[in-house]
């Protein structure tokens, strides 16, 4: 291939891989970009006659060349951008609905007790207690989804309980109740941790207030939850113990009630905190 300095119009040859490069007149010294030169009988001498000293566009190439490279940057970060999205928690969803879940469950579980004390119909505590049991599980399920998605947000190499983990001991019984007091208290532990080491500017989570719940979920779940999921097993059991003992039936359905308005309570707390807490997280990879 042969190729023409534009400065003293000398020819030399000059490979095909060269095309586009500088490079300096071996004849007047001066710097030039290689191209192709054809010789046309109408063009061999009118670039001398018109063109003035032409620069070399050194700068031109290479802005050419970086915009390529963001192309393909731009194409290869783009199946990262997933890895990027964080784990966002509802309260709409973690607060709202287990509250009125909790709520409809209690109201169907005082109306059928009552009903069934009063009047003697099992009918009506079966089906009463069944409606309650059914948006019982469903909160249940809210707070369980919840334990799950919190140990999830703070996932790294220095967590030290896993979101299955986390939710899976609660299964173990007589285990579960040493769990859930190791497993929530210690998520605001980890949690604190967790912001200091990647410097996250938000407020640290009260370990007191998740032990206090911790407390509460396991009193409610050991005289409140399960009984309740259980009560088919002994429903006749309940309005004749009223009828017999009815003051000592009375005090152990306060302790109950008492139990279960302790967890609704320091749960909507623990829930509240602990959603803000998570969607205070920024963005990160190697979720």
């Amino acid at each position: 291939m042969k190729t023409q300095c534009p400065h003293c119009k000398s020819k030399f040859g000059a490979s095909e891989q060269s095309v586009g490069k500088q490079a300096k007149c071996p004849k007047c010294g001066k710097p030039f970009t290689i191209e192709p030169f054809i010789e046309t009988p109408a063009t061999v001498e009118s670039p001398a006659r018109n063109a003035g000293p032409v620069e070399p566009p050194a700068k031109n190439a290479e802005p050419i060349k970086n915009t390529a490279k963001s192309v393909e940057a731009a194409k290869e970060e783009k199946p990262e951008s997933k890895a990027l999205s964080k784990i966002a928690l509802s309260r709409t969803v973690f607060v709202y609905c287990w509250i009125a879940a909790w709520i409809i469950a209690g109201i169907f579980s005082v109306l059928g007790l009552v009903l069934a004390i009063g009047k003697g119909a099992n009918s009506t505590l079966i089906a009463t207690f069944a409606a309650a049991d059914v948006f019982l599980v469903f909160s249940m399920l809210i707070e369980l989804a919840l334990y799950y998605k919190m140990w999830a947000a703070i996932q790294d190499d220095q967590a030290s309980i896993s979101p299955a983990k986390a939710v899976g001991f609660l299964f173990v019984p007589v285990f579960n109740i040493y769990w859930a007091l190791y497993m929530v208290p210690g998520f605001a532990e980890d949690y604190n941790a967790f912001i200091q080491r990647r410097s996250v500017k938000t407020q640290d989570l009260p370990i007191a207030l998740f032990l206090i719940y911790a407390f509460a979920f396991m009193l409610s779940a050991t005289v409140l939850t399960t009984p309740m999921i259980c009560v088919f097993a002994f429903f006749g059991l309940i309005s004749r113990a009223f009828i017999a003992y009815p003051l000592l039936s009375w005090l152990l359905f306060f302790f109950v009630f008492a139990a279960g308005i302790g967890h609704f309570i320091t749960y909507i707390l623990f829930a509240i905190k602990t959603c803000n807490a998570i969607n205070a997280l920024p963005e990160r990879k190697g979720r």
